[in-house]
């Protein structure tokens, strides 16, 4: 069974019956190394902390990984750990200096953090 066919299958289970097959089309169009709470808040159509508890308690049941990532200005993502100790102290992202991009150094301490969850394999 592949990735996503067994994330789809997990999710379907999960999920309320009032859900229409197209949004559970939209759940197995997700990447299923990145999932983010917002993308499946937009898709269940929940507020948000409906769609935390749901990628939660996926974590506790096995299903899912918590990871982080830490963010570029720019919005690039520098790199991702399972838990932000993990993340290095110190990232590289390209900035736009006076129209130039340059590759600078930045405490990761300093930059924004997102949280995602992978489907376990």
């Amino acid at each position: 069974m592949t990735l996503s066919a067994k994330f789809f299958k997990t999710i379907s289970q999960w999920l309320p019956a009032k859900v229409s097959p197209e949004r559970l089309r939209e759940l197995q169009n997700l990447n299923p190394q990145k999932i983010y709470v917002e993308n499946v808040r937009s898709i269940l159509r929940v507020p948000n902390v409906v769609a935390r508890r749901f990628c939660e308690t996926a974590v506790r049941q096995g299903v899912f990984a918590k990871r982080v990532e830490v963010v570029c200005p720019d919005g690039s993502v520098a790199a991702s750990a399972a838990a932000e100790r993990d993340l290095p102290a110190v990232v590289r992202c390209w900035t736009d200096v006076n129209g130039e991009y340059e590759e600078r150094e930045f405490r990761t301490e300093a930059l924004p953090k997102t949280t995602f969850y992978q489907l376990q394999q």
